[in-house]
């Protein structure tokens, strides 16, 4: 299980909480954010119950990614990649979060921070392949392209890491 608070110099990452409801409603509402993010038909409080059932099932999940002063600036951590059963990792950021480094930071962390915990070998992501930012960021982390894949709304680059 990855403990949380994770911590880095700028950001703190922790459990979603009853009053991040709106600020996430506000970020997954943004057509803009969501443009290229494959997660449909969830309310948020539905979504941030999901989120803390899977933590407490497989020891990892999405989480609230907070700048130092705990404002909510989006969420970052793993679901689950169900062609191969790897940790999955994702990052949804607020525009005004945006070109700041923050999902990169946060994604780092993660990573980190599933390495140290688990004994997982192997974390994935799966980027739109329209997403630059996010093609940018997977490659910042150290995550390498191993292929493109299928996906029902159009096609990802799968990006992996593995264990050092």
């Amino acid at each position: 299980m990855i403990p949380v608070p994770i911590e880095t110099e700028r950001l703190v990452i922790r459990s979603f909480a009853d009053d991040d409801i709106d600020r996430f409603t506000e970020i997954f509402t943004d057509p803009v954010v969501m443009q290229y993010i494959s997660l449909r038909g969830y309310t948020v409080p539905d979504l941030l119950e999901m989120y803390g059932r899977r933590y407490r099932e497989r020891g990892y999940t999405f989480w609230a990614l907070c700048d130092r002063d705990g404002h909510v600036l989006g969420d970052v951590g793993f679901g689950t990649y169900e062609d191969s059963g790897d940790p999955e990792l994702g990052w949804t950021l607020a525009r005004d979060a945006w070109g700041q480094g923050y999902a990169t930071e946060g994604a780092r962390a993660c990573i980190d921070a599933l390495f140290a915990n688990t004994k997982h070998d192997r974390i994935v992501a799966l980027v739109d392949t329209r997403n630059e930012r996010s093609l940018r960021t997977a490659e910042r982390i150290g995550m390498r392209r191993v292929g493109e894949v299928d996906h029902p709304w159009h096609a990802h680059t799968l990006f992996e890491v593995r264990r050092p």
